[in-house]
């Protein structure tokens, strides 16, 4: 948005092209909305967990959640001879749970100076903040329904190998069963052994740790990486030295009651406008193993 003379007193909204003015965006909150949507769209590691799964009523979403192998009944099928009884199958009935709605949001003011002098780079800052602090809220929340998920089962949660002392080659490589690669196929093998039925296809790490499998593995790193089947996604709200492997979108629902808005008002006495943005999700785990924990695997 480059800075254009602004009349006194201010005139209309004024659109040239694709380009917007400050005043316009103040008196058009649905703009700032898509703004911020726009820039976070390439950040949000929440959707990469949790499937999206409408909205919500009255302020909670009752669910139900895995709490253990589903994928065969409780009692097995059995021998039937000629014109007798089949035996009655059973599973086992879950207890529903309860996941409460949050409200998550902030406010920026622009000064009525600002805005007569159309600093658009000044609103732009601010909405960057204001949309980073909502994208590392929301982030932060998705790994705190994983780390609530561990804590509840910890047998979802291995040691890997640390990958900073890793030595692919040289006089004296490594060995391939400690390798970076081996510790996320582990995920896959430990869900197969258990015939959870899941397939993991993502992997969410922090940025130093993703550092070091570049280090490792260089141009092969995504070779290696679709041949079982992973995509890598970073993320500072993951800890160093941990990884979470999912099963994309099957761990959880995340449901919106209302999606992220905004609004805008002059305060007359201190000659500012206050742009506020909100948005009130709720994150649930239904299926507690399509999530694995690696810890262990090196910090910077």
């Amino acid at each position: 948005m480059p800075v254009a003379n602004v009349a006194h007193p201010l005139g209309p909204p004024v659109v040239s092209g694709t380009t917007v003015t400050v005043d316009t965006m103040l008196q058009q909150p649905t703009r700032v909305t898509r703004f911020i949507m726009d820039l976070s769209l390439q950040r949000f590691i929440a959707d990469r967990v949790f499937q999206s799964a409408g909205g919500v009523s009255s302020g909670a979403v009752i669910y139900d959640q895995a709490t253990a192998n589903q994928l065969y009944l409780d009692r097995d099928v059995q021998r039937v001879s000629p014109a007798g009884e089949f035996p009655l199958a059973t599973s086992s009935r879950l207890v529903p749970k309860l996941a409460q709605v949050e409200k998550w949001g902030a406010k920026v003011f622009v000064t009525d100076e600002a805005k007569d002098r159309n600093l658009s780079v000044q609103l732009t800052n601010q909405l960057r903040q204001l949309t980073n602090t909502i994208i590392r809220k929301i982030n932060a929340r998705a790994v705190a329904e994983l780390e609530a998920n561990f804590t509840a089962i910890p047998a979802l949660v291995y040691t890997g190998n640390d990958w900073n002392a890793y030595q692919p080659g040289g006089t004296s490589p490594s060995a391939l069963a400690n390798s970076p690669m081996a510790n996320l196929m582990m995920a896959q093998m430990l869900a197969d052994k258990d015939e959870l039925g899941v397939s993991y296809d993502t992997v969410l790490l922090n940025p130093l740790n993703l550092f070091r499998l570049n280090q490792v593995y260089g141009s092969g790193l995504v070779k290696g990486l679709d041949e079982i089947n992973m995509t890598l996604y970073s993320s500072n709200r993951v800890a160093v030295g941990t990884a979470y492997i999912v099963a994309s979108q099957q761990v959880g629902e995340m449901r919106v009651e209302k999606p992220l808005s905004t609004e805008t008002w002059r305060e007359q006495e201190t000659e500012r406008t206050w742009i506020q943005s909100s948005v009130r999700p709720v994150m649930y785990v239904t299926n507690p193993y399509a999530t694995r924990k690696i810890t262990g695997i090196g910090t910077a």
